[in-house]
């Protein structure tokens, strides 16, 4: 083990709260998204911290299989079975897309794709399926039911939040996708978007976003997109070791310049699994412009259960150290950066803020 692997990284502990269980995500300076899976809250940062979840500036059930995030007013973008729609902050439906989004949720066990809005509030991107209707076209994968169903490509949908329209649609080199993760870059002007299909693991797409429409950029294969770093053009990915297609087992963090597509860091992160992580439990969180915190999991069965995070060099993807949570033990596995260089961890219902010492 290196000097930096076994280095341990000083914190503080800043403050702690009580909140409902749920993913914490950061919209802006002032405000917190609390997602519980059955219901998504947007709450005032301030009152968050100090109080917790307690009383939301909107909220909005959401019905089975529906997956959605808020928008800069308090409304909410929602994704379902059969429709994508927005929710004012009083919950009355400002439009709706329906028409043929996902064309096999019939079978009503997933939700197609997720859906994401920009940092400014005006864009929202999703990830359609499309059928093979005309049996003279050939399909780029054939469900063989039944019934049976004949796929397309997926399709990349931009839409103006405001009205529903789709401003922009980009046909992804992936059919019938199980699952999407969006990244927006802080700005707004970029969108990478990984669909996961289970045969090849992460295929995952850069492009341009705006009220143009978009533009393809790149690609890669086999890692997922994970954050913008601020004020470049630099994408960071992870790959995990799943053991698709006998290719080479890797565990790495690597960054791209979306411009030229050119992987300009690569830094293969698996001792720092050595037999005890869980590769599938590994994601890295933008600290901030320098530093990024990669936690990791437990594998299943291990008697120490407790996540650990290790702090990173985001243009060197190098680890720095070890997070040392010990004045307060117990984070939890994800993590909320907040854009101050202070960030989230969760213990049950308890919710930690922390900082570099």
């Amino acid at each position: 083990m290196t000097d930096a692997r076994a280095r341990r990284v000083a914190v503080k502990h800043v403050g702690t709260t009580r909140a409902a269980r749920g993913r914490i995500h950061a919209m802006d300076g002032e405000r917190f998204l609390l997602d519980r899976g059955r219901s998504l809250a947007v709450h005032r940062r301030d009152a968050f911290l100090a109080l917790g979840a307690v009383r939301p500036l909107s909220r909005v059930e959401l019905p089975s299989v529906t997956r959605g995030t808020a928008t800069p007013d308090g409304g909410f973008v929602l994704c379902g079975e059969f429709r994508v729609w927005c929710a004012a902050p009083d919950g009355t439906t400002r439009w709706e897309l329906s028409d043929g989004i996902w064309p096999d949720g019939v079978r009503g066990d997933r939700v197609r794709g997720d859906v994401t809005v920009s940092p400014d509030g005006s864009l929202a991107a999703v990830v359609k399926s499309t059928l093979v209707t005309d049996p003279s076209l050939p399909a780029a994968r054939v469900d063989d039911g039944p019934p049976e169903r004949r796929y397309g490509r997926d399709v990349l949908l931009l839409l103006d939040t405001a009205t529903g329209e789709v401003l922009g649609r980009q046909p992804l080199d992936v059919p019938a996708l199980l699952t999407t993760s969006h990244v927006w870059h802080p700005d707004g002007s970029r969108l990478a978007v990984s669909c996961w299909d289970f045969w090849d693991s992460w295929i995952t797409h850069w492009l341009t976003a705006g009220g143009d429409g978009l533009r393809m950029l790149g690609q890669t294969t086999m890692e997922e997109a994970t954050a913008f770093l601020p004020g470049s053009t630099r994408l960071l990915t992870m790959r995990r070791a799943e053991g698709f297609g006998g290719s080479r087992e890797a565990n790495e963090l690597a960054s791209y310049d979306t411009d030229t597509s050119e992987r300009l860091a690569v830094h293969d992160v698996g001792d720092l699994l050595g037999g005890w992580g869980d590769p599938s439990g590994t994601h890295p969180y933008l600290l901030d412009a320098e530093r990024l915190i990669l936690t990791v999991s437990p594998r299943d069965g291990n008697t120490d259960s407790r996540s650990r995070h290790w702090l990173c060099d985001a243009n060197t993807l190098r680890p720095l150290g070890l997070l040392d949570y010990s004045v307060h033990p117990g984070a939890g596995h994800a993590v909320t950066p907040l854009g101050d260089g202070t960030w989230l961890t969760r213990r049950g219902r308890q919710v930690d803020r922390w900082a570099l010492a």
